[in-house]
């Protein structure tokens, strides 16, 4: 593993690894934010449908918001636009600080969307600009995703104890959401100052014709690919949505846990969705794009169906534990494949389109969700999720394969 990373790292350009680097304090806010949000309105005391109200209200804005910020991202720029949106992010975990309202959570809620919309719309093209070919693409992309997902766990981890030590006035939580600004805070600083610019991919002599005629084909005839794209980033959305916003008032309304023990597990969790962001090159160079997502559906849907069932607190843990796992590998897969498919004139259009997509998908699952869960039903979700993954997977054969197999053959041959 340890050669093996070595060679993903190799010889990352500048601007790559600077923007890898950063990631860090992103990755450190947000599993800060991930753990101790829902638990601080459960405190201020919203229920989990008004929980689910929140979520789904961020992710439809995200949705609304998605093709403006896709179209602006030309005029300001990548990196611009990045920074901007890690600033406002910083400024929305501020505001869950102070407000204690449901208006004053809204508004957190939609400065925080509108600092992801901004983020999500820039970031996999900046990065991908700032790289000098397909490979390399594919790499920083897994590369970025594992170092979110590692520092996103021991943000989850900070965020099982600091509220403990760090205390608050309105809730035990209040302090540690400053905390998590500050991280994010940080990071938009460090990469105004730190990245490039400006950012030129230089494409390999090889490769050019194939990108030409990318480029020249990208009109009309490129927008049924795009469409097609964006219902598989729907799908994916969907699915995050049911489950992963959930996880810690399940583990918590399941088998009465508590915060400690919450963040420990999602921590470990982490580490799994850290070796599985690292595992998507490996996994497409060994088994092909048709096989690894197979594998990828097919794994998901199983562990989706065992966590539905009632076992003990340890094999729940276990199952979660892969099933994060996994779950990275088919998300980044997903994701990495249909924006490196795209051309480069489409990216930002994509970008914004991508965006929409998955809020939407996210959105109404989140809604579906809290709804299931105000029941008290926790094993309905990871059953919906199963079912979801199998008619999933029909619908990627049946549309978006084709398409990204004639890109990747065309990108490789």
């Amino acid at each position: 593993m340890k050669n093996y990373i070595a060679d993903m790292i190799g010889d990352l350009s500048p601007g790559v690894r600077r923007f890898i680097a950063t990631e860090s304090l992103f990755g450190l806010g947000a599993g800060m934010l991930a753990l101790i949000l829902n638990l601080h309105l459960l405190a201020l005391g919203f229920n989990e449908e008004e929980i689910g109200k929140v979520t789904s209200v961020g992710a439809l804005a995200m949705g609304f918001l998605s093709l403006p910020a896709g179209l602006l991202v030309r005029k300001a720029g990548r990196k611009k636009m990045l920074v901007l949106g890690m600033a406002l992010l910083a400024l929305g975990l501020a505001g869950f600080a102070f407000g204690t309202s449901k208006l004053d959570v809204m508004a957190s809620q939609l400065a925080w969307s509108v600092g992801m919309t901004a983020v999500v719309t820039s970031e996999i093209q900046l990065i991908f600009q700032y790289c000098r070919d397909k490979k390399e693409e594919t790499r920083a992309y897994s590369l970025l995703f594992a170092v979110f997902t590692l520092f996103t766990g021991a943000g989850t981890l900070l965020g099982g104890f600091l509220p403990k030590w760090l205390g608050g006035s309105s809730t035990v939580y209040q302090y540690t959401f400053l905390a998590a600004a500050g991280c994010l805070g940080l990071a938009a600083v460090l990469r105004g100052l730190l990245l490039p610019s400006q950012a030129t991919k230089i494409p390999k002599a090889e490769n050019t014709a194939v990108q030409a005629h990318e480029t020249h084909g990208a009109g009309a005839g490129n927008k049924v690919p795009l469409f097609v794209l964006c219902v598989i980033i729907f799908l994916s959305g969907a699915l995050f949505g049911l489950l992963n916003p959930y996880l810690n008032v399940i583990l918590k309304g399941r088998f009465g846990w508590e915060d400690g023990a919450i963040s420990m597990l999602l921590t470990v969790s982490g580490v799994f969705l850290f070796f599985g962001s690292l595992l998507v090159p490996y996994l497409l160079e060994k088994l092909g794009l048709r096989k690894a997502f197979a594998v990828l559906f097919a794994g998901n849907a199983l562990l989706a169906f065992l966590m539905g069932l009632t076992v003990p607190a340890a094999v729940f843990s276990v199952l979660l534990l892969f099933r994060g796992g996994l779950f990275t590998m088919l998300s980044n897969v997903i994701d990495s494949e249909a924006m490196s498919a795209v051309p480069e004139n489409d990216r930002n259009l994509f970008a914004g389109l991508r965006t929409i997509a998955r809020s939407s998908g996210n959105s109404l699952a989140s809604y579906a969700a809290g709804w299931m869960l105000s029941t008290s039903d926790y094993s309905l979700p990871f059953l919906v999720t199963g079912c979801l993954l199998v008619l999933g997977y029909g619908l990627y054969v049946w549309t978006a394969q084709p398409i990204l197999e004639k890109r990747r053959r065309s990108r490789f041959t």
